[in-house]
């Protein structure tokens, strides 16, 4: 891996994502990018330009906002330059001033990595996990994405979701290409299947020979279970962990094994979730 773009939200700078792209970038020598992003449809951005049309008081209300977020992203953007000095690692600053979603995936196309944190929203009023914006992200960018949560843990266990299907060993091949220096990190594979009768990895000799030349200490597991005893199983796994899983596909199909087990894993475990998508 040689370049990491990490993505903030200009007013809303998330300290987890700064550390997260930061460890990554001096352990594996990597160029960090910070891209600094602002949504312009958000609702008191929309508010006050409404009023700029209306009244001279209020073009000063708004310039006056306008002011304050300039302040706001310029401390952002010092606290990102300093982390990165200090940790002595190469950096680069892209503020991108238009849509922010398409600022950002137009930047995927070329990074090997993107780091966002997972409550990521550009809005002021949504709270659900994952909202709109992180899917949106799922489903189109153009590399993997780190999405981490809202504190920062060194990782030190990997735990691959596997179901025998193309994005999930499409997920697996990825971070083990993006991310080769964790190969020596404990490494879980797990698999789960609705019938009972069957419990055999999907494609057990092909995937364990692959496996065995790419990790180097790997434990699998194959369960019965829901979405929900999965997602609590991971859950209990710690912070100290990588989740890696398929994506949404770009038809807007499944992720991991369903998508519902997707938003379960987001909302529930306290791990970073690594996603690539074919």
């Amino acid at each position: 891996m040689k370049k990491i773009i990490a993505a903030f939200d200009s007013l809303g700078f998330s300290e987890s994502t700064l550390q997260y792209a930061v460890f990554l970038a001096k352990e594996y020598d990597a160029h960090l990018v910070g891209v600094f992003l602002r949504e312009s449809t958000r609702i008191g951005y929309a508010v006050y330009a409404t009023i700029t049309k209306q009244s001279d008081s209020g073009k000063s209300i708004f310039d006056a906002i306008e002011n304050a977020d300039k302040e706001t992203m310029n401390k952002a953007i010092m606290e990102f330059e300093s982390s990165c000095q200090k940790a002595k690692i190469n950096y680069s600053i892209h503020k991108d001033k238009k849509d922010a979603l398409q600022e950002l995936l137009h930047e995927t196309a070329f990074a090997d990595l993107l780091v966002i944190n997972a409550w990521e929203t550009f809005s002021y009023i949504e709270n659900n996990l994952p909202g709109w914006f992180i899917k949106n992200v799922l489903h189109d960018a153009q590399c993997p994405v780190l999405l981490v949560p809202r504190k920062f843990v060194p990782v030190k266990k990997l735990i691959f979701l596997y179901d025998g299907s193309p994005s999930s060993i499409q997920a697996v091949k990825m971070f083990s290409y993006v991310l080769p220096e964790m190969s020596s990190l404990e490494t879980k594979v797990l698999s789960a299947k609705d019938d009972r009768s069957n419990l055999h990895l999907p494609d057990n000799k092909l995937m364990k020979e692959w496996m065995k030349r790419h990790h180097a200490h790997v434990a699998y597991q194959v369960l019965q279970g829901t979405e929900k005893e999965i997602a609590n199983i991971i859950s209990h796994e710690g912070a100290d962990v990588i989740i890696v899983a398929g994506s949404y596909h770009r038809s807007g199909l499944s992720m991991l094994f369903h998508r519902s087990l997707a938003d379960l894993l987001l909302r529930q475990t306290n791990a970073p979730v690594f996603i690539a998508h074919l």
